[in-house]
């Protein structure tokens, strides 16, 4: 399906986003930013509620849009609160047991293991891989509530920041079938082990996210 003005204009805003190609805290020019983008400012006001939704842009009424600072305590809490969702998700499915879920789970996870971080591309292509194996959990838990609270933590552009600044800079560091081990021990392991290896697995996500802002401190 060919994508709408607004998707191309919020793919390459988020783009600008995530590489720090736009000042943080600072108001931005809407003029601007449409010529950067090369889009109408119609189109642009459009993107940028898509943006808003997913927690990269922030609207203050009378003064305009700006890319929210983010702090240690926002990132520790958004991670927090996908831990809860992610241990209840793992929790669920391993209940129900539902059919094919470990091969379902194996087949994502070695994608995700197959892909190397060579580019921008490869890093959107990773982070929509990681996305899916862990939106796959929540669907195999039998619980759609699960799924859309995960959707509603801006899911998409974390499992997108969390590539560029963790997978980037860690490249190399993983063994080379990482996601695959983490799938195994959700099946091989007790219910309580298997649900230590997800909160593991989210916490490293969160410092790598945290690394970033070492400098600055």
């Amino acid at each position: 399906m060919e994508k709408t003005c607004e998707e191309v204009t919020c793919e390459k805003l988020r783009e600008l986003i995530l590489n720090n190609r736009l000042p943080q805290g600072e108001f931005l020019s809407q003029r601007k930013l449409a010529e950067a983008v090369g889009a109408t400012i119609v189109t642009l006001r459009s993107s940028l509620r898509l943006l808003e939704n997913d927690g990269l842009i922030e609207n203050v009424p009378k003064w305009g849009v700006r890319i929210p600072v983010e702090t240690e305590a926002e990132i520790r809490d958004r991670y927090y609160f996908r831990e809860l969702i992610e241990v209840g998700a793992v929790s669920k499915m391993l209940e129900v047991n539902p059919p094919r879920a470990r091969e379902i789970l194996m087949e994502k996870a070695r994608f995700c293991d197959s892909l190397k971080p060579d580019g921008e591309a490869a890093v959107r292509d990773f982070a929509n891989a990681h996305m899916e194996l862990h939106l796959a959990i929540t669907r195999l838990s039998g619980n759609r509530y699960l799924e859309n609270e995960l959707a509603r933590i801006n899911f998409r552009s974390m499992m997108l920041s969390n590539a560029k600044r963790g997978w980037e800079m860690y490249r190399g560091l993983e063994e080379p079938d990482y996601h695959q081990n983490f799938v195994r021990k959700l099946f091989d392991s007790s219910c309580e082990e298997a649900l230590d290896v997800v909160r593991e697995h989210i916490r490293r996500g969160c410092s790598y996210e945290l690394k970033v802002l070492e400098p600055e401190k």
